[in-house]
């Protein structure tokens, strides 16, 4: 959480209003969500918010961090330039084992410089520093990666940071003394699609109100928030769903119930009952099941009345079939007899070769002229087909005489067999022997079921018995008939009875389980009824904390814009000019017509815009006018004057100039050596650019001592990141090159040394230039730029005579069709061009340019190289005792002699070549 943002929760976390402290919560709590998005989704929880709100309303109180509430007055009670830092497994840095407890890198009080290509740690030695102070790390939230992710290398992050005043006190106030790269980019894209940020972030930005102005966009307008959204009444109208349908079933009860009791009251009447009972219902029934079996057994004596045998027409059968089997005899003897007169072959051919036998020459049989046949062929033909025709005739008489005999045998057939089985128990064995006969016999063969049927003559005295019995029991049953249709008459009345009773009770039985139902879905709804006037009184106690909800949050999204404004306000009152100081001295060698006169933050639209005036008396919002690395430079510029504004006393730029174009990085070196309030303040500086590092190194190494100056090399390794303290200076990279014979390298850092020498001193003795305009110094957009002929006359004049190593070096070293490219003091390789200088030559210039340095500044050369002369004179000393020694010249690894007798023979050459340059000076 932001420190303004804590803050503003401090001012408002002692209101009374439940539905504000709520709001509050929430902001806390948001992590990133759109808040009118979390109300919507936390309102969907009345429990959680009941809790929340009504039980914890104290603990919102101390949401608010009490160690925030830092003063930000800038004294030195706040914030202090920090003395060191010792890191272990924190992102680039790791640990040897659980002994190493880490990276200690210290500070200066002034610039710390820090060299490394990318991924050489730069960064992470930034992050080591902001999450020591801030307890965070903004670039994890950037990335949107878990900080505890981020951090993490190995086992477990652990840094220790000192302070000079010998206190950490961890605040999100130390977040504007760090300047990084990306939040330059950031600020130069303002608006861009190709960033999420808005224009309008741009002082939120800058004052580390970014979190409440996400706050702020997160929200829609109060007039777009309505409370009547919130308002619950879902209780209510389940309530009154549940107690229609409630009236519904209780309806339907009413009506079964009715039902029910009329069809009982109809069932009791219909067993003679007054009223219905269950128990006297059954005992009815079952006293009608018995007497209808009674009655039923009683039917069961009555005899029936049997069929007598009708022997007559049984005779009549036989005489039928009898003369049925002689007709088709005679029929079958008359169809042969015809049969055998018909010419069947004559016929045959005939009818084979049948057409137009008028004109035929040969009869179709026998193949004789027709003249000489004796019967002509259609003769034949006429003569035989009405014999074929009679045949015919005859057959079909035949087939229906077969089919009425066939019908005879099967109507007496089931005669027979009826009569045996309705009287086999009165017949004697004779009689059904003969029956049987008759029944086994084949009755595909007339003449042998005529036989079997025809023995029935023979016991016609004991059918006529039999018939005279049936005729007397037929008598009897007659008699009897009144009585058993009586009992059938009853049976039936008892049946009627109990198939109606069956009816009622099914159809009671049906109502009972519709009635049954209706109970329990009247139960299930009278829970429900209850749960939903439960819900009703949670709706209530909800509505009474939402319909406040629309005004706490109008209230909550003033008090944010009108807090962010004041802060805004506050911030921008009094850095106008800082700010403009800041970007003209970043841009002091651009065109003037491009140099801003003034700056201002004009309010629009309940945010801010930075509006630029122009020399030439134009005015526009910066982000219409400048360039994206204007932009750059504008946001440096005003990220240095909020430093400037709360007085920090530390400020770490994190590989800044890599935002920052190479025409102005020297611009950017003059203004942290040179500006009033920077060159107080402790300086960390992470760049991957070799030449600004090597410059700014030089800058401040002849000017500081290590007390406020250190320069250090980051290297990336499979162990982690190695810190190598470095002094960078131009002899030492002039020595370097000759060491390889490399004379142009040699060549253009001696051109450096030589000319930067002479910027510095006419810088320091205010030595003022005066020139002559010409089309050479003409350069892009109209700027015209100081000769170095001019500068170097001028520097001549104020060395009163003494300019014999002057003239030497200008002459010798100063190559003419070079001189004047662009910004050539800073990228050594504008200086691509021949020269024609030995490596002895070169030599010379350099001890040259140690005569000239100790003519401008005598003392402090001559400190300097009597220091560096004590130094080899030691390890010379030291290694010429090493060589003494026969056993360690003998005995030690002979890698290890030869390297301490080139440190012997390196230390005689630089001592040769420091008395050399001491003679001379």
């Amino acid at each position: 959480m932001s420190y303004h943002l804590n803050n503003f929760l401090k001012s408002q976390i002692l209101d009374n209003d439940v539905s504000y402290l709520y709001l509050l919560s929430l902001i806390k709590m948001q992590k990133e969500k759109k808040l009118t998005k979390e109300i919507f989704s936390e309102l969907g929880n009345i429990d959680k918010i009941k809790r929340r709100v009504k039980r914890n309303v104290e603990k919102y109180r101390q949401i608010v961090d009490q160690n925030m509430a830092l003063a930000r007055n800038g004294s030195n009670l706040v914030l202090s330039p920090l003395k060191s830092i010792q890191v272990k497994n924190f992102r680039g840095f790791s640990s040897l084992n659980d002994n190493d407890e880490g990276t200690l890198i210290p500070f200066s009080k002034g610039v710390n410089v820090f060299f490394a290509p990318n991924g050489g740690g730069k960064t992470s030695l930034c992050e080591a520093i902001e999450y020591s102070l801030t307890n965070n790390v903004k670039e994890a939230s950037r990335r949107n990666t878990p900080l505890k992710s981020y951090i993490k290398n190995g086992g477990s992050p652990s840094i220790i940071c000192k302070l000079v005043n010998g206190t950490v006190s961890q605040s999100p106030f130390w977040n504007s003394c760090f300047i990084d790269r990306n939040r330059l980019q950031e600020f130069s894209l303002l608006g861009s699609k190709d960033t999420n940020v808005r224009q309008a972030d741009v002082l939120a930005t800058l004052f580390e109100l970014e979190e409440i102005d996400g706050i702020i966009n997160g929200m829609v307008k109060p007039a777009s928030f309505k409370a009547v959204e919130f308002v619950r009444t879902s209780g209510q109208d389940s309530y009154e769903a549940v107690t229609q349908q409630l009236a519904d079933k209780r309806r339907l009860r009413k009506t079964k119930i009715d039902e029910i009791q009329q069809k009982q009251q109809l069932l009791a009447e219909l067993f003679g009952l007054e009223k219905y009972e269950h128990a006297h219902i059954v005992i009815r029934k079952n006293y009608f099941d018995r007497l209808k079996k009674h009655l039923m057994l009683s039917t069961q004596k009555f005899d029936v009345a049997s069929e007598e045998v009708r022997l007559d027409s049984l005779a009549k059968y036989i005489d039928s079939i009898t003369w049925l089997i002689d007709l088709l005899a005679s029929k079958r003897k008359v169809l042969a007899t015809y049969a055998s007169k018909v010419n069947y072959k004559d016929l045959y051919q005939a009818i084979k070769n049948f057409g137009d036998m008028s004109e035929i020459e040969n009869c179709p049989t026998c193949e004789t002229p027709i003249k000489d046949v004796r019967k002509h062929p259609q003769k034949v033909v006429e003569d035989e087909l009405p014999k074929l025709e009679f045949l015919e005739q005859v057959s079909i008489t035949s087939e229906k005489i077969e089919h009425q005999l066939k019908e005879r045998i099967a109507v007496s057939f089931a005669y027979i067999q009826a009569c045996l089985k309705l009287h086999r128990h009165t017949l004697t064995e004779g009689l059904v022997s003969t029956i049987n006969n008759i029944l086994s016999s084949d009755t595909s063969i007339p003449v042998e079921y005529l036989k079997q049927l025809s023995a029935l003559y023979g016991f016609s005295t004991e059918i006529e018995k039999l018939n005279d019995d049936i005729r007397a029991r037929n008598k009897r049953v007659a008699n009897q008939t009144k009585r058993l249709e009586s009992l059938n008459a009853k049976i039936d009345h008892i049946e009627k009875k109990l198939k109606s009773a069956t009816v009622f009770e099914t159809n009671i039985e049906a109502k009972s389980e519709i009635l049954l139902e209706t109970h329990k879905e009247i139960v299930r709804l009278l829970k429900q009824s209850k749960t939903h006037s439960s819900q009703i009184l949670l709706d209530e106690e909800f509505n009474d904390f939402a319909k406040p909800l629309e005004d706490s949050y109008k209230k909550l999204f003033s008090k944010l814009n009108e807090y962010k404004r004041g802060v805004e306000s506050e911030n921008i009152n009094g850095i106008e000019l800082s700010t403009l100081s800041y970007y003209n001295q970043i841009n002091k060698h651009d065109n003037p017509n491009e140099l801003v006169s003034e700056v201002k933050f004009q309010q629009k639209g309940g945010t801010y815009r930075i509006i630029l005036k122009m020399r030439d008396g134009r005015e526009d919002d910066a982000f219409c006018v400048l360039s994206e690395g204007h932009l750059r430079g504008l946001g440096l510029a005003l990220l240095l004057s909020v430093a400037k504004k709360n007085c920090h006393p530390v400020i770490v730029f994190d590989d800044v100039v890599n935002a920052i174009d190479t025409e102005h990085r020297s611009n950017i070196i003059d203004m942290f050596s040179d500006d009033v309030y920077l060159k107080k303040v402790q300086r960390i500086i992470t760049t991957h650019d070799r030449m600004f590092w090597e410059k700014i190194s030089n800058r401040h190494k002849r000017a500081t001592d290590a007390d406020t100056f250190s320069s250090q090399i980051l290297k990336s390794t499979s162990k982690g990141i190695v810190i190598q303290n470095f002094g960078v200076n131009y002899s030492q990279k002039v020595k370097e090159a000759l060491e390889v014979y490399d004379i142009r390298q040699a060549l253009v850092y001696s051109r450096i040394w030589f000319e930067t020498m002479i910027n510095e001193y006419c810088v320091r003795n205010e030595i003022k230039i005066t020139t002559i305009f010409s089309s050479r110094q003409l350069k892009k957009d109209n700027w015209l730029e100081i000769s170095l002929e001019a500068t170097y006359s001028e520097f001549a004049k104020s060395l009163n005579g003494n300019v014999d190593t002057f003239n030497y070096l200008k002459n010798d070293l100063i190559n003419w069709g070079g001189q004047n490219q662009e910004h050539h003091a800073f990228d050594e390789y504008n200086y691509n061009f021949s020269h024609a200088t030995t490596s002895l030559e070169v030599q010379t210039i350099y001890e040259k340019l140690w005569v000239l340095e100790a003519q401008l500044n005598q003392e402090k050369t001559i400190e300097k190289l009597n220091n560096e002369k004590a130094e080899h004179e030691r390890i010379r000393e030291q290694t010429s005792r090493q060589l003494a020694s026969q056993g360690f010249v003998d005995n030690a690894d002979q890698e290890l002699v030869q390297n301490c007798r080139d440190r012997l023979e390196q230390a005689n050459r630089e001592l040769r070549l420091l008395n050399k340059i001491l003679e001379q000076v």
